[in-house]
């Protein structure tokens, strides 16, 4: 253990978007560095600048703890001037965080950690107050956007330190430097198993949990960084994943579980299987969550019935398109009839159709309307709803280069601007509006959906319906 007179605040710092929604969010990284710095002997505090309770704001809890964010409307960077949308900082008026920071002992190391790249303003607001305050106290930067974008972190943030990738063994190395510590490599845990569970205790009024049963991922998808964010994939032994919810029940006595897998169903039968027998034999009255995409081609009839009776109520799959063509750069995890093969098995485990979301991306390099309006198409005439995701270009992803090749995006384009709510890749207006209309039309096909009805479906008046929504596109 380290002297623990030593004492470290960590902060999660705000969104700067034109939108921004508590959809089972919480930097959850940052929570196991919590735990695992305390482990290591120091003393912990904690600032969310995204905690839905702040003092002078009562949020709105829709079912299963998500809910919205403190929002307050500000000045929009001029580089985004363009885009007709007020501009927003979500989460504690500046004020309370000023205050908290001014209530609480000083600390000996502030660490910041980071998510999208286009959120980085929120980043360098909180680094400017520390700076104002604690004029002479080391800031360590690290998570997503420190990751993906150092040389745009050092310029622009200019952190002491900067952590890129999985953090803990970096970050004790570079408080043992700062503090005059002995490293100690053997202080390490081996094993992801042995890490400390997440600090949840530092949260303020927790509505749900999260749980992580693996990190990184297999896939190398042509959009996706998660390569170049977290480290080779591993996964946990299913019995310890069991004993930390079972843990986490009994100790908060919340019912909501959000996974925070990529990669959930991957090795199915050796690892998802078991967990959710041991879930449905322990009977704790659960209910799970999935944000991030299931891999819907693993989806048979015995995991789509263990799904349902462990109470699996947000099911959101990674499907992306209907065109096949790109399989090979999304490492075929579902052709169209491993679509509604996995459909099918759900509705034969007791799930009805509406219950279910698909991811469909839209705004992809070299992407038509075309594309997207069929993929919608395939998806709501499964009775499914359409979870249409904007494409961001991330840099370091082969999209971003293919972007960037087709002059799409410049290489060294600001961060701001790869904000998938502004659709990065466009280059008109009348594009602009045509990808908003889309977004309006998948909350339309949802609205069908609650109510069992494919306007598109294969019939006269559906391919009437799709003559009309092309032409208007």
């Amino acid at each position: 253990m380290y002297p623990s007179d030593k004492n470290l605040l960590l902060i999660n710092p705000w969104i700067y978007d034109f939108t921004a929604f508590d959809l089972w969010s919480k930097p959850l990284g940052l929570l196991y560095l919590a735990s695992f710095l305390r482990q290591q002997g120091f003393s912990i505090q904690y600032i969310d600048c995204l905690d839905k309770y702040c003092a002078d704001y009562e949020p709105r809890i829709k079912k299963y703890g998500i809910g919205q964010f403190r929002r307050e409307v500000v000045k929009k960077p001029k580089i985004l001037d363009h885009i007709p949308r007020n501009y927003a900082r979500y989460g504690l008026a500046e004020a309370t965080f000023r205050k908290r920071l001014q209530q609480m002992n000083n600390p000996d190391a502030v660490l910041i950690t980071s998510m999208m790249t286009y959120w980085y303003l929120g980043v360098k607001h909180v680094t400017q107050i520390i700076r104002e305050i604690f004029p002479t106290i080391p800031v360590i930067l690290g998570g997503v956007y420190a990751t993906l974008l150092p040389e745009h972190v050092q310029r622009t943030i200019q952190p002491d330190f900067l952590v890129a990738g999985p953090g803990e063994t970096k970050i004790l190395r570079i408080l043992a430097d700062i503090f005059n510590l002995n490293f100690d490599r053997f202080k390490i845990p081996a094993d992801i198993d042995n890490y400390p569970y997440p600090a949840f205790d530092l949260i303020n009024h927790p509505d749900y949990l999260i749980v992580m049963t693996a990190r990184g991922c297999p896939f190398d998808c042509s959009f996706c960084a998660q390569k170049q964010i977290s480290m080779p994939f591993t996964q946990r032994n299913p019995d310890k994943v069991v004993e930390e919810v079972d843990y986490h029940y009994n100790h908060y006595h919340l019912r909501d579980f959000a996974f925070y897998d990529d990669a959930l169903f991957i090795n199915r039968d050796q690892h998802i299987r078991p967990i959710l027998h041991k879930i449905i034999e322990k009977r704790l009255p659960l209910r799970f969550h999935s944000p991030n995409g299931l891999f819907a081609r693993y989806i048979d009839r015995e995991l789509a019935e263990l799904m349902f009776r462990s109470n699996f109520k947000t099911i959101r799959l990674s499907f992306e398109t209907s065109n096949e063509e790109r399989g090979p750069d999304m490492h075929g995890k579902i052709s169209n009839q491993g679509m509604v093969d996995a459909i099918q098995n759900l509705l034969h485990a007791g799930y009805k159709a509406k219950d279910v979301e698909a991811y469909v991306l839209m705004g992809l390099p070299g992407q038509n309307v075309e594309e997207v309006l069929s993929s919608m198409i395939f998806v709501n005439n499964l009775g499914v709803k359409v979870r249409l995701a904007s494409y961001s270009p991330i840099p370091g992803t082969r999209d971003f280069d293919r972007a960037v090749e087709k002059k799409l995006i410049n290489p060294n384009v600001d961060p701001l601007l790869t904000n998938k709510s502004i659709f990065p890749l466009t280059s008109s207006k009348e594009v602009y509006n045509t990808f908003r209309q889309l977004r309006i039309l998948s909350q339309l096909l949802n609205e069908a959906a609650d109510k069992n009805f494919a306007p598109f479906g294969d019939t006269k008046i559906g391919s009437s319906i799709r003559s009309v929504v092309r032409s208007m596109l």
